[in-house]
């Protein structure tokens, strides 16, 4: 093209069609001063008739396929239940792979541990077990500690509340179920009238421990979440064999810090309250997540 002219670009979207009004005006005129362009244009409209000739000979989508692909894209606009799945099963191999296996290993250990004890000790060491091995699980479950590509996630179409969503339900669930089966486990030395009874003793303070060490996790890292959530539980303990009496209070204590632990073991004891914290923490911790959201818009 021997032609410097800016309107010289603009010979192919001119054969195209594909210009403004305005801006085809003006390579008209163009053309018109200009025989180096035309001679241009024309081979601008041979490119634009071949391509629209193999256009034409491409056969036709059938009807039925169409109609197929369309009712199956509504199908899965429609349905939060199919969009749930898809990201729940894209969390899993997200999660760190270490949740999986010792979390199982641990539950294994407490449930074994507790058939040898046999009698009502069992029954205590699942209840001791469970809540602990949720709360390091969902103390590794979201953040720049526990997820290293967490930044690229939240910069997906996916919010990050979904993320944790999805991924708190797939690892609860599985301790859940973990917790489940170890109680089944010690029917052997449990009567089996008492599974229920079991179930509840742990699964209030299982959903309020876990939930505190995810907040926890999110504000002051994986580790020091884990330790604080231990040392909560390990409290309980304490508070709790000085509130049946199993243990002696120290050496003349006062009536308010006696009162306190007393409160405290009562705490744990309290199944709607428990649940109730559980709820409000997972809370605090979507909105957690949603500041995160905001940095990397903040970023963009």
């Amino acid at each position: 093209m021997s032609c410097r002219s800016k309107l010289a670009e603009l010979l192919p979207f001119y054969a195209a069609g594909s210009l403004g009004e305005e801006e085809r005006r003006a390579v008209a005129a163009h053309l018109a001063a200009c025989a180096d362009c035309r001679a241009e244009l024309a081979f601008w409209q041979e490119v634009a008739s071949a391509v629209a000739a193999e256009d034409r000979l491409l056969p036709a989508p059938s009807p039925v396929l169409v109609d197929r692909a369309l009712v199956g894209a509504q199908r899965r606009r429609a349905s939060p239940f199919v969009r749930a799945w898809v990201l729940l099963a894209a969390q899993v191999p997200l999660v760190r792979r270490e949740i999986w296996s010792a979390s199982a290993l641990v539950m294994a250990l407490g449930c074994l541990i507790a058939i040898l004890q046999g009698g009502s000790a069992s029954a205590s060491i699942i209840e001791a077990v469970a809540p602990v091995v949720a709360a390091a699980g969902l103390a590794m479950l979201y953040g720049p500690e526990s997820d290293p590509g967490l930044e690229l996630a939240l910069a997906t179409p996916t919010s990050p509340r979904q993320v944790l969503l999805a991924r708190l339900v797939v690892v609860y669930g599985y301790d859940l179920i973990l917790g489940v089966a170890a109680s089944v486990g010690v029917l052997a030395v449990v009567p089996a009238g008492l599974l229920g009874q079991l179930i509840l003793g742990w699964l209030a303070p299982m959903a309020f421990l876990s939930a505190l060490a995810l907040v926890l996790s999110m504000v002051i890292g994986t580790g020091n979440a884990i330790t604080a959530a231990l040392m909560l539980w390990l409290a309980r303990g304490l508070a709790s064999g000085l509130r049946m009496g199993t243990m002696g209070p120290p050496a003349a204590p006062e009536a308010a810090f006696v009162a306190a632990l007393q409160a405290y073991a009562g705490l744990w004891q309290s199944t709607g309250l428990l649940f109730a914290l559980a709820a409000a923490l997972l809370a605090v911790a979507v909105a957690l997540a949603g500041q995160g959201e905001r940095l990397v818009a903040q970023k963009a």
